[in-house]
This record gives C-alpha cells, sequence and structure tokens, in this order.
C-alpha cells in the first residue's frame, strides 16, 4: 500500500514520549482521512516499550538500525563502474557546499539505486580502492594525527550510512522529515528511489545539536599529535564527525522542496547552514486549549506546599542537574517547597543516577522527587511553577502546554523559549511576560527567579494569564493541523520530483 505521507524520524517516536514524539503522534492522529508510513532510523535493535500506540491510520512502519553489523548481500559490479564512482566521490568532496547537488547524486546513485548501483558495502568500507583513497584523504586533511584514528573514524561515519543506503523504504505520495542527519540521508534516497517531493520540519537545528553532543563526547578518541603544538581545537576525528554532519544537513536542505520550522530565530540558523531562504517559512508548534484550558480550574492540593517541576526527559541536553542544584538554593530558604523532575528516566541511566546523587549530596531527600514518566494533564494542575534548565531547545511544548494550563515558567534563554514567555510580536509581548528567563546553566539565577514567583501572588496570577492568553492566541493545535492539512494536500499531487542535479540540468 502506498501511503499519503511517509514520516521519517530518528530516534524518537514512537518508542520515545514527549517534545517532537507528542508533535509527530498530534500530527497522525489530527488527519484520520490520511495514510501515514513510518520510517524510523534507531541505533539498534532492541526490545523496548511503545510509548505511543500506533493510529490505526499508520499503514506501515519501518526501522532501520544503523549501528548493527553491516551485512548486505550485493552483487559484485564492473570495474569500469567502480573507477566512475571514486571519481565522482573525489569531486564531491572537492567542491564547494553550493556546488555539491550534481557529483552526490551521481555518489549516491552509485549507493542506493538498485538499477545504478556500482558499489558494495565492502566496496566503500574495505576495499583496497577504498584504502588507497582514505589513505589520500588522509594526507590532504590531518597528516599530523594518527592514521588508525582516522580510518576507525571514518568507517564509524560511513557504515550507519551504508544501513539507511540499503534501507527499505515505505513508498509514499510525500516525505516529511523531521530532522535532517541520517533522517534527512533517508528522505534523499527516498526521493532518488521514488522521485516524490521532500518536506523537512525541524524542531531543534540538528546540526547545531550535534555539534554540542560531539564536543562532549568521550567516545571519540583523539590521540596527542605527532608535533609539539598545543591542541587548542576540538580535534580532528571530532571535527570530522561534525563536518559529517554539517554536509548531510546541507545537502538534505538542497533536496526539500519544502523546509519549515518553528520560529524565526532557527529559520535564521538554517539559512546560516546553507538552506535557500526562498524554501522557508516558520510554523509554530501548537497545544488542544479545549484539553490545556480546563486545568486552570482544576482546585489546587490545598495542603500549603508550593510544587515546582522540571517537565522533561532526563538527559544532559535538559541540564538537569542545575535544576537540582537550583533546588537546593530554594530548599534553603523555603521549607514549604516541593521539587520534581517529571519525565523519562531511562534513556541515559548513568546520567539519572548521577542526578541523584546530585540530590542526596545536596541534603533535597525526600524534597525532591523523579516521577519518571507522567501524564503531564494530571500534573499541571498540582504545580506553582514550571522549570526548563535545557542547553538548548527549538520551541518546547511543555512551556506552551505550562501556559495554557495557567502555570508560569521559569526557563533558560534557548531556542524560542524567550518568546514564548516574553512574546514575539509587538502584539504578543503586549501581553505581559508569562514567567522568567534565566542564562543557561545558572542555578542561582534560576532559583532567584523561582523566589521571586512563589514570594508575590498577584506576579504569579498575572504571569498566569499572560500565558494562557498567548498560547489561546497564538499556539492553537488546530492552526497547526490545517497548515499541515493543507501542506500534504497541496504537494501529495505534484508532479514527480527530480533530483536537484537533474532540475539545474534541464
Amino acid at each position: 500500500m502506498i501511503a499519503d505521507v511517509c514520516l521519517v524520524v530518528e530516534g524518537t517516536y514512537p518508542y520515545v514520549r514527549g517534545g517532537v514524539s507528542s508533535w509527530v503522534h498530534a500530527l497522525i492522529c489530527g488527519m484520520p482521512e490520511l495514510k501515514f508510513a513510518i520510517l524510523l532510523v534507531s541505533a539498534e535493535r532492541e526490545a523496548r516499550p511503545l510509548a505511543y500506540e500506533l493510529p490505526p491510520n499508520v499503514v506501515r512502519f519501518t526501522e532501520v538500525f544503523i549501528h548493527e553489523a553491516v551485512n548486505h548481500r550485493e552483487p559484485t559490479p564492473g570495474r569500469r563502474g567502480k573507477r566512475r564512482f571514486w571519481k565522482s566521490v573525489d569531486a564531491f568532496h572537492g567542491c564547494p557546499a553550493h556546488a555539491q547537488a550534481g557529483p552526490f547524486r551521481e555518489v549516491l546513485e552509485g549507493l542506493a539505486d538498485p538499477k545504478r548501483r556500482v558499489q558494495t558495502t565492502d566496496d566503500v568500507l574495505y576495499s583496497p580502492r577504498a584504502w588507497r583513497y582514505l589513505v589520500r584523504r588522509y594526507e590532504r586533511r590531518c597528516p599530523d594525527e594518527s592514521f588508525i584514528d582516522f580510518v576507525w573514524t571514518w568507517r564509524a561515519i560511513h557504515a550507519p550510512v551504508m544501513q539507511i543506503l540499503h534501507a527499505e523504504i515505505p513508498e509514499a505520495s510525500v516525505y516529511h522529515l523531521v530532522s535532517t542527519g541520517y533522517a534527512g540521508l533517508a528522505g534523499m534516497v527516498a526521493r532518488l528511489r521514488y522521485r516524490r517531493p521532500v518536506l523537512l520540519t525541524e524542531h531543534g537545528i540538528y546540526v547545531r545539536e550535534r555539534q554540542i553532543d560531539i564536543a562532549r563526547a568521550d567516545w571519540i578518541h583523539e590521540a596527542p599529535r605527532r608535533t609539539h603544538a598545543v591542541r587548542l581545537d576540538p580535534g580532528a576525528m571530532k571535527s570530522l564527525w561534525t563536518r559529517f554532519f554539517r554536509r548531510l544537513g546541507e545537502l538534505t536542505y538542497a533536496h526539500c522542496d519544502e523546509i519549515l520550522t518553528l520560529f524565526e530565530g532557527n529559520r535564521q540558523l538554517q539559512i546560516e547552514l546553507g538552506c535557500p531562504p526562498a524554501r522557508t517559512r516558520v510554523v509554530p508548534n501548537g497545544v488542544r486549549t479545549d484539553v490545556f484550558a480546563p486545568l486552570r480550574d482544576v482546585a489546587p492540593i490545598p495542603d500549603g506546599v508550593r510544587r515546582i517541576a522540571l517537565v522533561g526527559r532526563v538527559v544532559p541536553i535538559k541540564d538537569v542537574k542545575t535544576f537540582v542544584k537550583a533546588c537546593a538554593l530554594v530548599a534553603s530558604v523555603r521549607d514549604d517547597v516541593a521539587f520534581f523532575v517529571c519525565g523519562p528516566t531511562d534513556e541515559d541511566p548513568e546520567y539519572t543516577a548521577e542526578c541523584r546523587a546530585l540530590a542526596d549530596s545536596l541534603g533535597l531527600g525526600e524534597r525532591l522527587r523523579f516521577t519518571g514518566t507522567i501524564d503531564v494533564r494530571e500534573w499541571l494542575p498540582r504545580l506553582d511553577l514550571t522549570v526548563l534548565t535545557s542547553v538548548s531547545e527549538g520551541q518546547p511544548l511543555t512551556v506552551i502546554e505550562a501556559a495554557c494550563a495557567g502555570v508560569p515558567t521559569v526557563t533558560t534563554d534557548v531556542g524560542a523559549c524567550r518568546e514564548l514567555v516574553e512574546g514575539a510580536t509587538a502584539e504578543d509581548r503586549a501581553l505581559g511576560p508569562a514567567g522568567v528567563v534565566t542564562r543557561v546553566g545558572d542555578p542561582r539565577g534560576t532559583a532567584e527567579a523561582v523566589l521571586r514567583i512563589l514570594g508575590d501572588s498577584r506576579l504569579h496570577r498575572q504571569m498566569a494569564l499572560a500565558g494562557a492568553r498567548r498560547a489561546e492566541r497564538f499556539y492553537r493545535e488546530a492552526d497547526v493541523l490545517a497548515f499541515y492539512r493543507a501542506l500534504y494536500e497541496r504537494w501529495r499531487h505534484a508532479p514527480d520530483a527530480a533530483m536537484p542535479a537533474e532540475t539545474e540540468a534541464a
């Protein structure tokens, strides 16, 4: 069965709750008349429960596991095609970003098009010709680094690529990517095979998020240089990974017919990273106001305890440790406040253990609870305040949901958080602030903002009212669904889509 829309996601829906997954689930459930397929790019095969039950209009669910052992049974192509392929690879790596489309199409065809494939996985990763190519790249790019590290890094980068290039991709009238990166590569392969339109909606800017992850990564080995120079840069192997994801981002932008994001700051980052401005558009997140607005009328728990919570996954990018430190500072001033971390704790068990240990070392004890996954609709009426201490965000639904439910938020100044709290336009700002914006990694600033709001009931009411009005006026899920329904309708009936290089040649 050919789906109307194939959503291509990486590491999220339907196994991970919240954030992008909530958006995907709302999109599918909000358009029951459309048939959806889902292509999920996962790290490796593992038994895990679904966080979301797949709606009945999901007609196909496919996973590709990028870290499985590469084992593709393929015929051995002729030598002539192989020589031409490696010339295309050289041309691709040697040309500037704005001229990549032509050589990349030839590389992609040589690897992913069943009718024109001239290279096997073994050819690309382990053949003598690949070895000679690696030696040349090493001598050009990083001759002062460890050659062994370079080879293993190159293979680690390209083995997942080969899995995606050989993946079974559901056929659909439109492909809708939720990020660049590996999902973006899958979208390019889908376009090559089926010649159908490809759309992209970025919540967070994938290239920037990977830059943060790679800078912090301890799994990327950086050997000492063979010279006596002091290393001030992130290291050649980390630079290879960063360049790889940036190149994937540029190519994904080049192959997408329409590129959407959640707020203007993200759109400007996309353009800075090579996205054609004419194809970009801002479409904000939305929440079901009919579900969250009535929560304002739920009576609070009459026990005199003030409750604040970080609602989100317990992972480093949420910087839960800053929240824990802020809780300790608030607890030292007020003894009527209870603290909660409300979100999955199993995505990064080591980081969760570190956060729990930090809370114990700061003497928070029973005053701070890690609840695990929650139903946010049940929890928001209990809360006086939500806190977000993330180091990177797009346009977090948790802030909009809290605002709609009449709960102010203290949030770091990342992504669209400032405009969610203070307003994006003059009309929006006139509604007033719905919380306080703080700096990243600032426990004291976060604690001071919490104490200020909890200590002034009039200010708390004003912020609650401003947030509720902002959510109902600017962030309605019904408006988001209407936009995407019209978008799908337009592109589903578009002519077959050529690869960009073919379009340019014509």
